[in-house]
């Protein structure tokens, strides 16, 4: 469980620093230089990732502008835009509601510009969430406790 705990707020860091740029690569035709498994696969974009991990989460608020499955590793993620500061309040509040206790809170102000880059480790005994959040930009890693 420590070990688990320790992985998801690695997790949570990269997500932090992986969002504080807000700019999204163009999404490319071609594999080279994709390291990704194999057994990752892209959901469809604008749809809420309806799966085993979901299940029971609040759907937040905004777009979705991808989401991923990842097989090997048994997760999921989305990243949600068009989501301001009090949406994503009201969203973490939800998931306090839907019985979400935080484990750890990170945040960062991120050089060269005016906003601070939040992220939150959340469990509910069952499941996992990391969260980041930075103005407009919200992004959510799935999983299940592995006891």
């Amino acid at each position: 469980m420590k070990q688990h705990i320790s992985i998801l707020i690695i997790v949570l860091m990269i997500s932090l620093a992986a969002c504080s740029n807000q700019a999204i690569p163009p999404a490319s035709t071609s594999n080279a230089g994709n390291i990704q498994s194999n057994n990752v696969t892209m959901l469809d974009e604008g749809v809420w990732p309806v799966n085993v991990y979901t299940e029971g989460l609040p759907v937040p608020p905004g777009t979705v502008a991808w989401a991923a499955l990842d097989e090997e590793y048994k997760n999921c993620s989305a990243h949600i835009t068009g989501i301001r500061e009090s949406d994503y309040t009201g969203y973490m509040e939800n998931l306090k509601q839907e019985g979400f206790s935080t484990i750890a809170d990170v945040s960062e102000e991120v050089e060269g510009a005016d906003y601070v880059s939040s992220g939150t480790l959340l469990s509910n005994g069952e499941k996992w969430l990391s969260i980041s959040y930075i103005p407009d930009s919200l992004t959510i890693y799935i999983s299940f406790d592995n006891k």
